[in-house]
């Protein structure tokens, strides 16, 4: 990240449009440089805008003459306007891949250099060229970035952080992810910037002592145990010096572990917990603040020591080291961090690395007093770390700061949230001066969303607080998609009408922004209301729905979901009860009370209000109204007073000066003015500006008569629920501006029928806020109580713990699958659909050994009870369809759902086996699924001995091929429903790791469009898909091929086959097959349509029908049979597939293994194989495998079939094979193994693969 010398001025500097012909005079007077871009010797060092002007014309001019272009073409107006030009036509030319391409290329990069070297003053130039190269972008920076790297390794240029940053500002103020496609070029420079390998060296460590602790039955001798001490852990990049963990012997293992770490929340503000003040000696000191944020966060900080705190301490690094002057293209750059979040600044010409903590000033030869060295920041902060969370402080440079906080935060985004547009800062009616603030803006967003990501697991909650961080969230996933992040709001969201359009340069990006959180809490209906009430008008491409259930909307946009919830932030009750109660503050309150009585007449009331001296408050209509009151009501003078405490604060910033001013000279008028002849020393108003401390602040509360809350617009306004916890005998008046009051209204508390408090509408309307006032004094002491209790009672019900509990509280999210009714055919295929994501995430978790998310369980669970209460006769459903009977009603789909219960019932034993602290969890597991078996558990466990034994006799198998569904996956209603369970899924992974070297998954499926690669959940990398029976193959998104042999013709033969199927089964009697089974699937090569579900409802007559339909239509389309052909392989499906080479063969999946083999080089002859088949079309892949090699193919069954058993032991005995066995169901081949995985574990402890882990 860049934070640039001077940068308003050279801002203001490089938007003057400087003609190219005045700079084409200068050419011949700048240097001479034969250098390429990122290339510069340190002679030629780019030091002004202008000479890097100079040298972008000079260097593009040259190329263009190259290129045999008339350089006089692009001269026209400005330099942005050359650039614009160039950049079009170069990359037009460097895309065509001619000879030019190269010198084209060589232009693009000096852009980009003349973008990277004064990045603040050049980010249009920047954007132009991003949007020019467009989707060349990932092919441009696997080209561009390695001359990045070697430039600032070299020479100490920092291109990199420049260009991230200026990435990062393009996406926020585009709404793009343009980062992403950076790190996809260019892997480990993600892995760099989050220190990933010190990280994953971490938690390597930290799992492997899991597993030894687990596994170890007696202590482990010195000499062969790893101890915290004897690695050091850095945040580089390159591998640390330590032990070779993937070497570290383990005792006997189970299939699969997983952290019991348990996930941290990861907090962050701009404010911190604490105050942090220097003494004179120079050492420093931190207090524990007392804000309402840390009031409101502290309680989940504290529970747990390993909690993290990110915040600003207000120590920051000047735009230039005082000790040095900078180089003009060297500008301060925001530090990184090391692993432990402390923030690290290189120096360009030193070249050494110092921590910002220390004393800047101090020289290297300088000898630090001891005393002082202990009490540095550095220590003070470890000794506060110990004995709390850990507090990490993120550095910024001031200039960005002063920028960031006292200028976009506090002059822009406070008064518009607040929906007080007079005192948004004038300065950014210039745009000049907006973009710049709202660079800084962003930088130290993108500063804080670094240190965050950085510190941060993939089991951890971030939480980002407030309006100063709300691009935060949309960073952070461009470092790391995985992260779980949530933003709570604690200020209003009631922006002008004009903000979208008058600010649209910072409104609209924060607007896109919030919707990258997962998920987002604000402080009222009201706020929440607002903010989707601008994302539907402002943003395109937007998909908002509600969930009345949980009251949240959920809102994706650009791929990404997020949830906006209502969390109205409370007060930790208990403490301020104890201290009410504490009978030192009640005589305290009593001699409050007596000092004001003394000096009023004995009906007087103590009106109280206290709050910062801020704007928003209404504290200068508060005291227009106090003074109408008595001018309405003389008879109040001399009895009543307002003790307003108004915390001073921003007296720098000319508004709030200017604010504090006014409403003291008015309170100054109120008591020159409004005096009492009976009583002397009565004064209408007593007016202060420091705060009290907590014990006074609660007297005072427990002595007032009335509490007075009127702000013009606040986010709750915390002081109510104080004022009324602490002393239910008062008044409370509030405005409606107050989140205090939204939140009571809504819990019944204000309404016609009765009001417990006095509600201020319009706090502009003195005369009703005075008549609000004499209403409030006149109240009976009983009518008060009473109304006082009721409000004491709802927030006792509603503290501080309920609030972040409720935040944090995974279950209300989109998430979490919730428990619904299934009533149309549609919900029950997303609730399907949901499934496959979340388990999807839980076989990354366990495979990785990452902690599982609470959520996860939640999710499983509810899941099945979703299913569980839609069905009917224990395990049907039926559902509406969208096809209509000839009566005009919907038709009904009957679903045999007890395969969909089975596999989630199994999935939630799963979690529950595979979080326990046993080591042998999965093989406990894997026994309970004996109750699974169609015969019994004696039956089950001698399966399992039988294909264990087969499995154990190959050992390790070089070539794996088997197909999925009735082998690794029973059949159920629908193939759309089909998901693999996570189970399966992590012991499929397991066994390809452990115990084959090429793995592949063939089926009749087709990949996509309801195929394999949508109810997998195994992450890529363990399997390779056969789909069409092997016609099309699928490694990952850049490895994929297609058999060639299949002709432009013959895919339309098909294409007209599937189009009179598709009406076929449209009719009445045929529209039950959309939903049994695979329906009908269009594959690669040939169409299956089902013709039977897995009951066997469908009468033998129907299916026969529907076959001679079927070939009707292919006669019709192919009438000599040239190409076509219509078979039923099995009883469920009816196939018509395109002829091999014109001849009667089918293409089978014993063609797919030759098409693969013949594809990636396979060797099938070497090493042993392993086949595993439930159906008559596996055959062919045992077939084609022990023609090859015979003596090495090992295979199992999963049939009943006494006939395909005997084919299956036929074929293996015609090639001298005798390596075979059968089992009954899926369930048994799974088990099986589970066990030859453990057994490889066990045996092979060494090669445990760690990588897989982290």
């Amino acid at each position: 990240m860049v934070a640039e010398t001077s940068a308003s001025s050279l801002i203001i500097e490089e938007n003057k449009e400087t003609p190219i012909s005045n700079c084409n005079n200068n050419l011949k007077n700048s240097y001479h440089t034969t250098s390429l871009p990122f290339e510069r010797n340190p002679s030629e060092k780019i030091e002004t805008p202008e000479q890097s002007t100079t040298l972008l014309e000079k260097e593009l001019s040259q190329l263009l003459v190259k290129l045999n272009i008339d350089n006089q073409v692009f001269y026209k107006d400005s330099i942005d306007k050359f650039i614009s030009d160039c950049c079009a036509k170069l990359h037009e030319i460097w895309k065509s891949r001619c000879q030019s391409s190269e010198i084209a290329f060589k232009g693009l990069v000096c852009i980009l250099e003349y973008c990277l070297v004064f990045p603040l003053i050049r980010y249009d130039a920047f954007e132009e060229l991003i949007n020019t190269i467009g989707f060349s972008s990932i092919l441009f920076w696997k080209n561009t970035v390695p001359l990045v790297y070697e430039s600032d390794l070299s020479t100490g240029t920092q291109y990199r952080d420049s260009l991230l940053f200026s990435l990062e500002l393009y996406d926020v103020n585009n709404g793009k992810n343009k980062v992403r496609e950076l790190y996809a070029a260019v892997p480990g420079m993600q892995q760099s910037l989050l220190g990933m390998h010190a990280k994953r060296f971490s938690e390597r460590f930290k799992f492997i002592q899991h597993l030894r602790s687990r596994r170890c039955s007696k202590t482990v001798s010195s000499a062969n145990s790893l101890s915290n001490e004897d690695i050091c852990i850095t945040d580089n990049d390159s591998s640390s010096d330590g032990p070779d963990l993937d070497q570290v012997p383990l005792e006997g293992g189970g299939l699969a572990d997983i952290a019991q770490e348990k996930g941290r929340v990861i907090n962050v503000s701009n404010a911190p917990p604490v105050s942090v003040s220097r003494r004179q000696s120079g050492s420093w000191e931190i207090k524990q603040g007392s804000g309402g944020l840390v009031a409101c966060v502290d309680p989940v900080m504290s529970s747990d020591k390993e909690n993290i705190w990110l915040a600003n301490l207000g120590i920051n690094v000047n735009s230039q080291n005082d000790n040095e002057s900078v180089d003009g293209n060297q500008s301060s750059i925001l530090p990184s961090t090391n692993s432990l979040g402390l923030p690290l600044i290189k120096q360009a010409k030193a070249g050494d690395v110092f921590h910002v903590l220390a004393d800047d000033k101090k020289k290297e030869d300088d000898v630090e007093d001891p005393v002082e060295r202990d009490m540095s920041l550095l220590n003070v902060l470890h000794d506060y770390n110990k004995s709390s969370y850990k507090l990490n402080p993120v550095i910024v440079t001031q200039d960005d700061y002063e920028a960031y906080y006292g200028g976009i935060s506090n002059g822009l985004l406070w008064p518009a949230l607040h929906n007080l547009p007079e005192y948004i800062v004038a300065d950014y009616d210039n745009i000049t001066i907006l973009k710049s603030h709202w660079c800084a803006y962003v930088r130290v967003n993108y500063q804080f969303a670094l240190n965050a990501a950085r510190n941060s697991r993939q089991q951890d909650f971030i939480w980002i607080h407030d309006y100063h961080l709300m691009l935060t969230g949309q960073m952070m996933k461009s470092l790391d998609s995985s992260l779980e992040v949530g933003f709570f709001l604690h200020i209003p969201f009631q922006p002008p009408d004009n903000f979208m359009t008058k600010y649209r340069v910072v409104a609209e990006p924060i607007v896109r922004g919030i919707l990258r959180f997962n998920k987002v809490g604000f402080q009222t209906h009201r706020d929440r209301q607002k903010y989707v009430d601008i994302v539907q008008k402002y943003i395109t491409r937007v998909k908002i729905s509600y969930d009345g259930v949980v009251d949240i909307f959920m809102v994706t946009y650009e791929g990404s979901t997020c949830s906006l919830g209502v969390f109205p932030v409370s007060i930790k009750n208990q403490d301020f009860i104890d201290i009410a109660k504490n009978i030192t503050n009640i005589e305290r309150s009593h001699n409050i009370k007596k000092e004001f009585a003394s000096k009023c007449a004995p009906d007087g009331k103590l009106f109280f209000s206290v709050e910062r001296f801020d704007y928003t408050k209404g504290i200068r209509q508060k005291l227009l109204a106090w003074k109408r009151y008595f001018e309405k009501y003389p008879d109040r003078i001399g009895k009543d007073t307002l003790f307003q405490v108004a915390v001073t604060n921003r007296r720098t910033v000319e508004s709030y000066r200017n604010y504090q001013d006014t409403c003291m000279r008015i309170a100054q008028e109120i008591n020159d003015t409004i005096k009492s002849d009976k009583y002397k020393e009565w004064q209408p108003v007593i007016f202060q500006t420091n705060g009290l401390n907590r014990k006074d602040l609660i007297a005072h509360y427990l002595a007032m008569d009335v509490g007075v809350v009127t702000p013009i617009k606040d986010g709750m306004n915390l002081v109510a629920k104080e004022m009324m916890i602490c002393n239910s005998k008062a008044t409370l008046v509030l405005s409606s501006g107050a989140g205090t009051e939204v939140q009571l209204t809504n819990a019944g508390l204000y309404n016609d029928n009765e009001k417990c408090y006095f509600r201020v509408e319009d706090i502009n309307n003195t005369d009703e806020f005075a008549n609000i006032f004499y209403q409030a004094a006149s109240q009976s002491a009983e009518e008060v109580l009473c109304k006082g209790l009721k409000i004491k009672t709802f927030l006792m019900q509603h503290d501080i713990v309920e609030w972040s509990t409720s935040f944090l509280d995974p279950s209300w999210t989109h998430e979490v699958i919730r428990v619904s009714e299934l009533k149309t055919l549609s919900d029950f295929y997303v609730l399907m659909e949901k499934t496959c994501k979340l388990r999807r995430q839980i076989v990354e978790n366990i495979l990785k050994g990452i902690a599982l998310k609470s959520h996860f369980d939640i999710s499983l669970k509810n899941a099945k009870e979703t299913l569980e209460k839609s069905s009917v006769d224990e395990h049907f459903l039926l559902l509406k369809t969208e096809s209509i009977s000839l009566d005009g009603s919907c038709v009904i789909a009957k679903l045999d759902i007890n395969d969909q219960l089975q596999e989630l019932n199994k999935d939630i034993e799963f979690l529950r086996f595979i979080q326990s602290d046993n080591v042998n969890n999965v093989e406990e597991f894997v026994a309970t699924l004996s109750k699974y078996h169609p015969i019994s558990d004696e039956a089950f466990e001698e399966e399992v001995s039988n294909a264990v034994d087969i499995l154990t006799e190959g050992d390790h198998f070089d070539h794996f091929f088997t197909d999925r569904d009735g082998t690794l996956k029973s059949y159920c209603c629908s193939y759309a429903s089909s998901i693999q369970p996570a189970y399966s899924a992590v012991i499929q992974a397991q066994f390809a790791r452990r115990c084959a070297q090429f793995c592949a998954i063939v089926t009749t499926a087709p990949l996509l469009n309801i195929g394999i690669l949508n109810v997998s959940t195994m992450p890529e990398g363990y399997y390779v898909y056969g789909a069409s029976g092997g016609r099309e193959w699928y490694m990952n998104p850049s490895v994929q091929f297609k058999d060639s042999k299949i002709g432009h013709d013959e895919l339309e033969l098909l294409d007209s086959v599937f189009d009179k199927l598709e009406k076929i089964i449209e009719l009445p009697e045929y529209e039950h097959l959309k939903w049994i089974g695979s329906g009908l699937q269009k594959h690669y090569g040939h169409i299956t349509i089902a013709c039977q579900d897995k009951n066997e409802s469908i009468s033998d007559s129907s299916s026969q029908k529907l076959l001679e339909i079927v070939k009707n239509i292919v006669n019709e389309i192919d009438p000599i049979e040239e190409t076509l052909v219509a078979t039923m392989d099995n009883i469920r499906e009816i196939k018509i597939c395109i002829k091999s080479d014109n001849c009667d063969l089918i293409f089978n999946k014993g063609n797919g293994i030759m098409l693969i083999k013949e594809k990636m080089g396979l060797k099938i002859h070497k090493g042993n194989i392993l086949i595993c088949g439930d159906a008559i079309t596996d055959l062919p892949m045992l077939e084609e495998v022990l023609k090859i090699s015979p003596k090495n193919v090992y295979t199992i069954w999963v049939t009943v079939d006494e006939s395909l058993k005997t084919k299956v032991a036929e074929m293996c005995k015609m090639y001298g094979n005798e390596f075979y066995t059968f089992v009954s169901c899926p369930t048994v081949l799974l088990a099986a193994m589970a066990h030859a995985t453990v057994r490889d574990i066990r045996i092979r402890p060494h090669i445990l693969e760690l990588d897989d882990y982290t």
